[in-house]
């Protein structure tokens, strides 16, 4: 990311806590561990997120509390009433915390009342989500265990995924505050039951398309209790006070509330029509794409069932409407970005080739007569493709530690906030007119590529067949793109060009399934097996394919003739 928004920190922090006594001992320590299965359970319970929460604080790396606070807005130099006649001060803390916070473009989070945000300084430094749990708010912290700035831990993921769905996340705002605490206990050497904050805020709204920056400071004072449902009278006592001393409870119900203003509300009114600016309803389908690659990270690390599979079609959708609508954007940049995803899917295609064929070729031997099966050759052809496939998927995992990968999540989240728009472009140009030329070119490649099927014959006019299937895909995505302002005849047409490429797609898959026989023909043979049953499939997979054509030339002339 650019523009220095950032603090970068390493290393394992202290478990979470609202502030050192005198003792150096910690309210949270004092009210149980923050990390209790119970209270997710219990205050994490209700909506759709509640599973998911309780699931995290499984984890290590997860700790989970309860969150009941009450936030009030003094002026900048009020001093904070004498709160002696309703506590003692038992200890405080001066400290510095900048937290960068993430939401959708279209800030999803936080119409949906979550917060999410990566902070450092303080005793709590690390990442933090907090969502609704009846009147108080629950939150799920991860420590900053490998410095990653803009990757969001996979057990929040889970979290954000069951409330608002596989949105992409990018920073929209960073708070800069500075804190002094003051620990509060009802007598003299009790524990402190609650924490009083007096922040000095300063916000940055980061500026993207449909939203401006913007820069705010204010200060505030936050009243909260170390253990929820504890110590609501001493509460209740300063909330009296601070009213009693004209000072008021905030209007905003959290910080980033008040820094993002009404931008998230203007998003909320906001929708993709006809009339809307092409560019707007490219970075929303590119939008959708990003969040599964962000959101199917670690069901890829873990090689969870069809996630490499969903990456891999995210990155080819993404390289697809790149390549399309290439106009609206920088030349270099477009380049750029679909080399990174085209290396990205490369790595995943090996693993979901072998993922594929485990699943199909062992299928295969069921189509066969027993005479025409040899002993031993399912266990041998299983181990095969089965040490393959182990082998892939090591090599995907090791793609995502990478620093290649790393700088290719930076740059789809940066395309997100800052496009890299061609100058040249009419920003304004409505979809329901400016996608037309960009279409039309995409369904004439498919067309030139039929034409060489038709003038080629065998290995060659294979060769064709699968790039008009490739060049059928980027319509049918494009298509899909488009449908989230053109609506129903989009998405008609999206749905005829898939028949298309699902038929063509038995073509290829029987091509690459004859190429992996013939892999494992000879590797039986070398390994001293006989070979017999590897011929028999490779056999049937050409017939296969020679009873696919005509359904494959259907499904396309129908495609053409399908109009939007």
């Amino acid at each position: 990311m650019s523009g220095g928004r950032y603090t970068s920190s390493t290393g394992r922090t202290e478990p979470r806590r609202c502030g050192a006594t005198s003792t150096g001992e910690s309210v949270s320590e004092h009210a149980g561990s923050p990390a209790d299965t119970d209270v997710a359970e219990s205050d994490a319970a209700a909506g759709p997120a509640a599973e998911a929460v309780v699931a995290a604080a499984e984890s290590e790396r997860v700790s989970v509390a309860t969150e009941e606070e009450l936030k009030f807005a003094p002026a900048p130099e009020q001093p904070i009433p004498d709160l002696s006649g309703l506590a003692h001060e038992v200890g405080g803390d001066s400290m510095q915390l900048d937290a960068v916070y993430f939401d959708s473009p279209d800030f999803q989070l936080s119409r949906a009342k979550l917060t999410l945000r990566r902070r450092t300084g303080g005793t709590d430094a690390g990442w933090h989500l907090k969502l609704p749990a009846g009147s108080a708010r629950t939150e799920m912290h991860v420590d900053l265990s490998d410095g990653d700035e803009l990757r969001v831990p996979a057990e929040l993921l889970a979290v954000v995924r069951e409330e608002v769905g596989q949105v992409p996340l990018i920073p929209v705002a960073l708070l800069s505050t500075a804190r002094t605490t003051t620990l509060l206990a009802e007598r003299a050497g009790d524990p402190a039951v609650a924490e009083l904050s007096d922040d000095h805020v300063t916000a940055v709204r980061f500026a993207r398309p449909g939203v401006a920056a913007a820069r705010s400071e204010w200060r505030e004072l936050e009243v909260e209790l170390a253990e929820a449902g504890t110590g609501q009278a001493l509460l209740d006592g300063i909330a009296e006070v601070f009213t009693a001393a004209g000072i008021e409870p905030a209007e905003a119900p959290s910080k980033l509330a008040r820094a993002l203003g009404t931008a998230p509300q203007l998003a909320a009114k906001r929708t993709l029509t006809r009339k809307s600016p092409l560019v707007e309803t490219v970075l929303a389908a590119m939008a959708e794409h990003i969040g599964v690659l962000q959101h199917r990270e670690q069901d890829v690390a873990v090689d969870a069932p069809d996630a490499v599979h969903k990456a891999r079609v995210a990155s080819r959708r993404l390289r697809s409407i790149l390549k399309t609508f290439a106009p609206l954007f920088d030349a270099n940049s477009v380049t750029r970005l679909r080399e990174e995803l085209k290396w990205f899917a490369t790595r995943l295609g090996y693993a979901r080739d072998a993922e594929v064929q485990l699943e199909r070729l062992p299928r295969l031997l069921d189509d066969l007569p027993a005479e025409a099966i040899t002993d031993g050759v399912a266990e041998q052809m299983t181990q095969m493709l089965t040490a393959h496939h182990r082998k892939s998927v090591a090599n995907v995992k090791r793609t995502l530690s990478t620093v290649r990968y790393r700088k290719l999540l930076a740059s789809l989240q940066h395309w997100l906030e800052d496009p890299p728009f061609n100058p040249g472009w009419d920003a304004t140009a409505p979809t329901g007119k400016a996608y037309r030329p960009m279409l039309d070119e995409a369904i004439a490649k498919v067309r030139r590529e039929q034409r060489k099927v038709r003038t080629t014959s065998g290995a060659e006019q294979l060769v064709h067949r699968h790039e008009v299937r490739k060049k059928a895909k980027v319509v049918r995505y494009v298509c899909e793109a488009l449908s989230l302002a053109l609506g129903t005849p989009a998405a008609e047409a999206a749905e005829a060009w898939e028949a298309v490429t699902e038929h063509y797609g038995e073509l290829n898959d029987a091509a690459v399934a004859r190429e992996w026989i013939q892999q494992l023909g000879r590797r039986a043979e070398e390994d001293g097996h006989p070979s017999f049953t590897y011929g028999v499939l490779f056999g049937t997979q050409l017939h296969h394919t020679e009873a696919s054509l005509k359904d494959a030339d259907r499904v396309l002339k129908r495609a053409f003739e399908t109009k939007l």
